[in-house]
């Protein structure tokens, strides 16, 4: 789903639970909202509140992970290549055909790390 109408089903949600607490005001006896019962209405929200912190504390945690595996693996399948690029380039022009075969997939930004160096200089990565 689009995340613009998640949020809007979010917003729904809430505000008719908001409508649905002021309906259930006027019907309720006074009995049930004395002060005993606030305080533990109270409660309760603090619970929700304190929860739905930890959760979303726990997601963020796992984007985080996530992200940094797949920045790791990215950064590490480009140092491989330029690694074989470079022991490639020293064989000499007889392997230009197996480089161009190789850097096709990473295409115009594999030439940005340093292709015009020397074969015997070493290569860079930030």
């Amino acid at each position: 789903m689009h995340a613009t109408i998640i949020g809007l089903i979010v917003f729904a949600c809430t505000f008719a639970g908001a409508l649905l607490g002021m309906w259930l005001r006027t019907v309720l006896p006074e009995r049930q909202l004395d002060a005993d019962s606030r305080a533990t209405v109270k409660l309760g929200i603090g619970l929700i509140a304190t929860m739905t912190a930890l959760v979303l504390g726990l997601v963020t945690a796992s984007a985080k992970s996530s992200f940094d595996a797949v920045d790791t693996g990215v950064k590490q399948t480009a140092t491989q290549v330029l690694a074989l690029d470079r022991v490639l380039a020293r064989y000499g022009s007889e392997t230009g055909k197996i480089r161009r075969v190789c850097s096709a997939p990473w295409g115009p930004e594999s030439t940005r790390f340093g292709r015009r160096a020397q074969p015997s200089l070493p290569v860079w990565i930030r």
